[in-house]
């Protein structure tokens, strides 16, 4: 059973999604006070903690620092008020594994759940084919993402986007088609911005590496 770690001070956000989680068969602890959580974070083993950005005494990014410096392996997804929050989340911390916006829905949460235990999971048995395309090589099952050999830190929903793009390499997706990768409609400028980290992260390992083209009035292709 996989124990997850709720923190939020919102109780009208922080009781149904606990209740939905155990629902779900997950084991959960709750916490609307974030110095109290990381407490139960430094003394207790958590498959995955789900943050919300802005909280009073601690907000989640200090959180989520403060327990990755003594569980750098624990995957965190973080709550923000509103879409236009994840470009400055994403600017601040490369620490997270994923991103909500809130309203949610049930299933969203859960795609997003299942989406990063499976990835931290690492499973043994892939089932879906990977994509291979020149020196990018991406493991759908693992949401793992290679260049020339170089693993690449991104986000599921950077994860999801960039699969998104090279099922069809050299197809132009379009912005609205892509705002609803991994399940959920977001905007076309929370897009853009997601398609600005991936490129950067690809900078980051290799100066050269140019793999999203951007057709303008239009959206983005996979480069090949």
């Amino acid at each position: 059973m996989k124990r997850i770690i709720l923190v939020d001070d919102e109780l009208e956000i922080l009781a149904p999604v606990e209740e939905m989680l155990l629902d779900e068969g997950y084991s959960v602890r709750s916490f609307s006070n974030p110095l109290k959580a990381l407490e139960a974070i430094k003394q207790y083993h958590f498959d995955l903690a789900i943050m919300d950005i802005k909280m009073p005494e601690m907000n989640g990014l200090d959180l989520l620092q403060k327990a990755h410096s003594f569980r750098p392996n624990l995957p965190v997804i973080m709550l923000t008020s509103k879409a236009g929050d994840i470009n400055e989340i994403i600017g601040m911390t490369a620490g997270a594994s994923d991103y909500i916006s809130k309203p949610f829905t049930r299933e969203l949460v859960l795609l997003r759940i299942k989406s990063v235990l499976r990835r931290y999971d690492a499973p043994e048995v892939v089932t879906q084919k990977p994509i291979e395309v020149g020196d990018l090589f991406i493991d759908r099952d693992r949401h793992t993402v290679t260049w020339k050999g170089t693993h690449i830190d991104l986000t599921v929903t950077e994860c999801l986007l960039l699969i998104e793009l090279a099922e069809r390499p050299g197809v132009v997706k379009k912005r609205s088609q892509l705002c609803e990768t991994g399940g959920y409609v977001t905007s076309e400028r929370t897009v853009d911005s997601h398609v600005r980290h991936i490129r950067s992260k690809f900078k980051e390992v290799d100066d050269s590496a140019d793999i999203i083209g951007t057709v303008h009035g239009l959206g983005y292709r996979l480069k090949h």
